[in-house]
């Protein structure tokens, strides 16, 4: 079995990505009732306080098959961005990330998808960051977008949503990555809006 992945301190003029504590639960539960983040991941409904405490708990442990990080700004949790392996032989993983509602529109999480994914490439040792989302959501895209991930593709039936398939995105990143746009915004909203 592969050893427990650490969780670094990356930060930068704007965000810090942190190891979670367990003083994040009050922020954690309300980015978990909000609106957009039940409409946009897989999290239950009827999100409760315990739900929270046991999220959190379990990303207190390190884990062989993730790195989760608290993303930090001007000491206020704002949100998780997570890379989680996958098993192939030349190193590669999924970028997961929920913001927080109060952080939202700000660059914020741009700015944790570079941190997380140069952690991916430079200390990992990954040749690939793989994304996806459901189609519609329209932060999530314009993320990674900022951090150089092609123009996502659509895909019917891509995502597994509480018991129903759902129309996504996905992109994948490849090693050495740019860490700016790789095509225009207009590109990505043309190429998805078809």
């Amino acid at each position: 079995m592969d050893a427990p992945m650490h969780v670094p301190t990356l930060s930068d003029d704007q965000v810090t990505l942190r190891p979670h504590r367990e003083d994040d639960l009050d922020p954690v539960l309300e980015r978990c009732l909000d609106e957009d983040t039940r409409r946009y991941t897989t999290i239950p409904l009827e999100y409760t306080r315990e739900m929270a405490k046991e999220y959190l708990t379990g990303l207190l442990e390190p884990s062989p098959a993730m790195v989760s990080w608290a993303i930090e700004v001007e000491g206020a949790y704002a949100g998780t961005i997570d890379l989680r392996r996958m098993p192939v032989d030349d190193g590669a993983g999924d970028l997961g990330f929920v913001t927080h509602p109060a952080f939202r529109g700000r660059g914020v999480m741009s700015a944790a998808v570079r941190l997380a994914v140069g952690h991916a490439f430079g200390t990992l040792g990954w040749t690939a960051v793989r994304w996806q989302a459901h189609a519609g959501n329209w932060g999530s895209a314009k993320a990674v977008w900022r951090s150089g991930f092609p123009v996502p593709v659509f895909v019917p039936d891509l995502l597994v949503e509480r018991g129903r398939l759902v129309d996504g995105w996905i992109s994948t990143l490849r090693a050495p990555a740019p860490d700016e746009p790789v095509a225009p915004w207009e590109d990505v909203l043309a190429t998805l809006t078809r």
